[in-house]
């Protein structure tokens, strides 16, 4: 499945300092990639511009400034049904006077696929995404969950492998929305479909994504393989979005070896990290925050030999917190000013037999230490 004049082996996506502006707003500058079959997910906050980059991408807004490169060429002046990309907002803009067949039949007759061909296609992908026995059916007697394959359906059936998509599940409820992730992974591999994506939802990008970008206030802050970006963000502000709350002032003490020591005053100790992993140009007394995410903080079971390199600290639980699947364990180091935030599984949390007023022990490990700039900062 391939546009006509289509390159299958440059279906790739180049943004190189895209700049966009929408009234008062001005997204960029942008450099990004998306390589072929890969879903590339845009990530961010309400407003930080995911919804005008994209339009900037399709040719719905001017570019002020940069460039816009599918396949190897430079598609910055191209006409919007010219650009070889299939779109689906997040309004989805189904025809409401139209047929599901219809509505599909759009695009193809657009790219001007002949017939035989066209019916061929529109019956492949209605059968799998399973919406067949809707074909005669308006959208306007559709579950929100049809509407979402239809609109999917009739974006592939253009024939183009690079395709859009602008926070298509965000209206559904959480089960649903899970179904289509999983459809829209099956599609993805049977079609080599190459994905650029945006959303506010971080388990939807982390489902859906081989790579993030996470946009804010219309700058890329970080952009690198998903798990990198998972266990390591780059900013202050990319760790505050995931909403990370272990995140603590420190001063850059020494680097030995390969590890660096980090005075946390409000922690109430000196923790070492991976030398590697400071920000490029600090030195001795940067003033710099280490963070960890809940879930790597491990509770070690007592009277149990830990291994090195980690950074033990001894102290008291003061809350513990029911969610259902998982339990989150707040926890108050000895001589600490700063709480440290724990999640577990329940099993694990079953197993540790904790209780609020137990003193523990808590390992932060190395590894699953980050450290980033913006100390003056954090609140």
């Amino acid at each position: 499945m391939a546009c006509a004049g289509w390159d299958a082996g440059g279906a790739v996506l180049e943004l190189q300092a895209l700049t966009v502006r929408a009234g008062g707003f001005e997204l960029g500058p942008v450099d990004l990639t998306v390589g072929e079959g890969e879903c590339h997910v845009i990530l961010g906050p309400t407003g930080g511009g995911k919804t005008v980059l994209l339009e900037g991408v399709l040719g719905l807004r001017a570019v002020a400034a940069g460039k816009v490169i599918l396949g190897g060429e430079d598609i910055g002046g191209q006409a919007v049904e010219s650009r070889r990309i299939g779109y689906v907002p997040q309004d989805l803009a189904l025809f409401p006077h139209l047929s599901v067949r219809a509505n599909i039949e759009y695009g193809l007759r657009v790219r001007r696929i002949r017939d035989r061909e066209r019916g061929r296609l529109i019956e492949e992908l209605a059968e799998t995404v399973g919406i067949t026995g809707l074909m005669g059916r308006s959208p306007g007697n559709l579950s929100g969950g049809e509407r979402q394959r239809v609109a999917l359906v009739r974006a592939l059936a253009s024939g183009c492998r690079m395709l859009l998509l602008d926070e298509p599940f965000s209206a559904l409820n959480e089960s649903l929305r899970k179904d289509l992730w999983l459809m829209i992974k099956d599609l993805q591999r049977r079609y080599r479909l190459t994905l650029l994506m945006i959303t506010h939802d971080l388990e939807e990008a982390f489902f859906l994504g081989d790579r993030l970008s996470v946009l804010i206030d219309g700058r890329v802050c970080q952009s690198a393989a998903k798990r990198t970006v998972y266990q390591h963000p780059a900013t202050l502000e990319v760790a505050q979005f995931f909403g990370i709350k272990n995140l603590y002032r420190g001063r850059l003490e020494a680097i030995t070896g390969g590890r660096a020591r980090v005075v946390c005053a409000r922690l109430g100790t000196t923790v070492e990290v991976c030398a590697q992993g400071l920000p490029s140009g600090v030195g001795q007394g940067a003033e710099l925050v280490v963070g960890i995410r809940a879930t790597e903080v491990m509770v070690r079971r007592e009277g149990i030999p830990h291994p090195p390199r980690e950074n033990l600290l001894r102290g008291h639980i003061v809350a513990l917190h029911d969610k259902g699947a998982a339990y989150t364990v707040l926890f108050l180091p000895e001589g600490a000013q700063d709480r440290v935030e724990i999640e577990l599984n329940t099993h694990a949390y079953r197993r540790l037999g904790l209780a609020e007023g137990g003193v523990r022990t808590v390992s932060l490990k190395q590894e699953n230490l980050f450290v980033v700039r913006g100390a003056e900062r954090l609140r």
